[in-house]
């Protein structure tokens, strides 16, 4: 049985490791084939906005309401409001959306990638300026 189990996880194992199997691959690195092995399978519910997204977009400002994101990419509409309630995650997400760190990607379109920038702004005007200021400070 241990034979077996050491024989399914070895692909995937060896597809994630330095050539000399000592650890992760840095994502530099990392090939098509690996980062396919990374991500999520695709899934039904993530052809279409969520119940939470419709309602996370509706309570959007208006000026702010990614309406090119949600019909090319609800999968990423859907993850945005379940993070939103953490401004941290979000930019998180976020960052990692408009620069993306894997080499080779050709991005989204300009008016996908404005209303990313856009999401970004928001979330950091959440995030720095709703801090409770400094009662020294006058």
């Amino acid at each position: 049985m241990r034979k077996l189990l050491a024989l399914l996880r070895w692909p995937r194992a060896s597809a994630r490791t330095t050539p000399d199997g000592r650890g992760p691959k840095a994502r530099g690195l990392m090939t098509d084939s690996d980062w396919i092995r990374q991500r999520a399978p695709q899934r039904h519910r993530d052809e279409e906005l969520s119940d939470d997204a419709v309602e996370w977009l509706a309570h959007l400002p208006e000026d702010f309401r990614p309406g090119a994101l949600a019909a090319r990419f609800p999968r990423i509409v859907n993850r945005l409001a379940q993070l939103w309630r953490d401004p941290g995650l979000t930019q998180h997400l976020l960052d990692e959306l408009v620069m993306p760190r894997r080499p080779g990607r050709q991005g989204f379109a300009t008016e996908v990638t404005v209303e990313l920038q856009s999401l970004q702004v928001l979330n950091d005007h959440r995030l720095y300026l709703s801090e409770d200021p400094d009662p020294r400070e006058p």
